[in-house]
């Protein structure tokens, strides 16, 4: 059976196969064709490789693997790279079956968007692997969310704290990404969700909220509130400082400048203002001063799709982010901006925020219909979304089925998500067969347990000293306990399963089951523990740190330490 990601658009099987020996080749084009190469096995008495690759820079090719040697003809060194990651995805197997393929992709922007501000900052090395799964699966562009997680002179106190990326590391991740036909594009809050820099004392006047009481919920109050004064002089000229030490270092075409969510907005319309003609014209002042920059700017759809009749006040250029994370996504938000007439690109998401790992049965029908959505109303192309509520506990290993599916779905959008792609992914992504229902089942007992009533309740534990907690649990300890050492044991039973996803699936069900039984133990249940809160943390923090910068991992640990010290002395109304 042939294993590919993304789906092919031609392939024609011609009798016959091709035993994978290893290949060899002459080719001195295009280094990165070169490097892409470099990957296959290699065997200077195996198959020859033959490139005709012109110079466009379009992203179509064709691949013929015949008897005794494989031909990739492509338009442009970009269509020469994804025949070769056909081919090292077809070299998987034993042999290869002699095919002609001819392949493009639906979409011409093909996109992974990585939130590296609510909790975890990934090492360099961790990006880095990152931009080579996407090139495997010929996805083209990554954003990496920013607020304060940058080493910008307005942020130096708080980054202290938290870490963050130099300005070194960001120009490494830029060279790697061009070096596999990845746009590296920028993207910073620049009007909401400013919560880090309006908290310090030197700019909390440029909140909107000026009565604004600080909350001890920081992970809800970051993503609720702090959206700038767009009626204060000062504020255009913050944004720009920030713009200003950020742009230089990007080479891409555009510039995110988000501007979602302006939530405190609506307190001017309490006085009568008109909040669209507000936001559209700082919005203005960005846009201009990006444009200066001389890139074009990209920004999320949701404000003004409320607005609808400001959109024509900015440049005909601007692309517009249109974002929807529900698993019934609604066809209209798409196709009311079509009927705009103006630039989009949909933005479905992997459904990792507020949890351990992805819920892949919001995710699979999210993403699946927001990219048919776009196909048939002309988005120019995909941003599949991976954003970190709530400190960001989820690992990208777990979060690589989303991934994978927009890689799909963004190169053929009409490709069916079923049995045969769940084979596909356990092929390509898993290496095991068991791989997919692994995943299904760990997100299905994630939807047991919630990371977001656990959270709310340590706030309310540790700061306000409330007694009103919400359960955690929705169904009984025992069922919880009993499905995730089920899993477990198949996990562990399980030796083809690729290590580094099944460590991160182990280690997510142990948190799921240390979440559960605190919660149980806190609200008075009677039943065996099995896990070791301290421990777990333990073996967490190690692998949080293998991978990423301290940010905000001693957050979690916090969250459940207090847990565990509430569930000792028992749920506070029994004190």
């Amino acid at each position: 059976m042939i294993q590919l990601i993304p789906s092919v658009k031609n392939m024609h099987l011609t009798g016959g196969t091709l035993s994978v020996r290893g290949f060899w080749h002459c080719f001195r084009g295009d280094e990165r064709v070169q490097k892409a190469l470099c990957a296959l096995p290699h065997d200077p008495h195996g198959t020859k490789i033959e490139l005709f690759v012109g110079e466009g820079s379009g992203e179509e090719y064709s691949l013929s693997v015949q008897a005794d040697l494989v031909k990739i003809c492509a338009e442009g060194p970009a269509g020469a790279f994804y025949a070769v990651q056909t081919l090292r995805q077809l070299a998987n197997a034993p042999s290869i079956p002699l095919l002609e393929i001819s392949d493009k992709p639906d979409f011409s922007y093909r996109g992974f968007y990585h939130d590296v501000t609510r909790g975890k900052v990934p090492t360099v090395q961790t990006v880095k692997e990152l931009i080579d799964r996407m090139a495997y699966f010929k996805m083209n562009a990554l954003q990496l969310y920013v607020e304060h997680t940058f080493d910008f002179r307005e942020y130096a106190s708080v980054t202290k704290q938290t870490g963050c990326f130099t300005r070194e590391e960001i120009l490494e991740i830029g060279a790697y990404c061009k070096e596999n036909f990845i746009s590296f594009e920028p993207s910073l809050s620049t009007f909401g969700h400013l919560y880090e820099l309006l908290e310090q004392p030197q700019y909390q006047h440029l909140r909107v909220l000026k009565d604004y009481e600080k909350h001890p919920h920081f992970w809800h109050e970051r993503m609720a509130h702090h959206t700038i004064d767009p009626k204060n002089p000062e504020s255009i000229k913050l944004i720009q400082s920030l713009i200003d030490q950020y742009e230089p270092l990007f080479d891409s075409e555009y510039f995110n400048i988000c501007c979602d969510e302006t939530f405190d907005l609506k307190n001017y319309e309490k006085g009568g203002e008109d909040v669209g003609k507000l936001y559209a014209d700082f919005v203005g002042q960005i846009v201009s001063h990006v444009n200066q920059k001389g890139k074009k700017a990209m920004m999320w759809a949701d404000i003004l799709q409320e607005h609808p009749e400001t959109i024509h006040t900015l440049p005909e250029d601007t692309c517009f982010l249109n974002w929807e994370y529900s698993a019934n996504a609604p066809e209209e938000k798409v196709a009311s901006f079509a009927r705009l007439g103006r630039r989009q690109i949909v933005c479905p998401g992997t459904s990792t925020w507020s949890r351990f790992c992805e819920n892949i049965h919001c995710s699979e029908e999210n993403i699946s219909k927001m990219a048919e959505y776009g196909f048939r109303h002309g988005a120019v192309g995909v941003l599949n979304t991976n954003w970190g509520d709530y400190g960001n506990p989820c690992s990208l290993e777990l979060s690589l089925y989303g991934l994978v599916l927009g890689a799909e779905k963004s190169w053929a959008a009409t490709s069916e998500i079923g049995e045969d792609f769940h084979g596909r992914v356990n092929a390509l992504l898993y290496r095991s067969e068991n791989g997919f229902d692994c995943a299904l089942e760990l997100s299905r007992i994630h939807n047991l347990v919630s990371w977001n009533r656990f959270c709310t309740n340590f706030f309310r534990l540790r700061y306000l000293k409330e007694e009103t907690l919400k359960d955690c649990l929705f169904c009984e300890i025992g069922q919880v306990q009993h499905d995730c050492l089920a899993l477990r044991e198949t996990l562990e039973a399980d030796e083809k399963l690729l290590p580094a996803i099944k460590e991160e699936m182990l280690l997510t069900l142990e948190a799921l089951l240390v979440m559960a039984e605190a919660n149980a133990k806190l609200f008075g249940h009677s039943f065996e523990r099995v896990t070791d809160t301290h421990e777990w943390l333990g073996r967490y923090r190690k692998a949080w740190l293998d991978k990423n910068k301290p940010s905000e991992l001693s957050a979690i640990e916090k969250v459940f330490c207090e847990y565990e010290t509430a569930a000792k002395e028992g749920f506070p109304t029994n004190r």
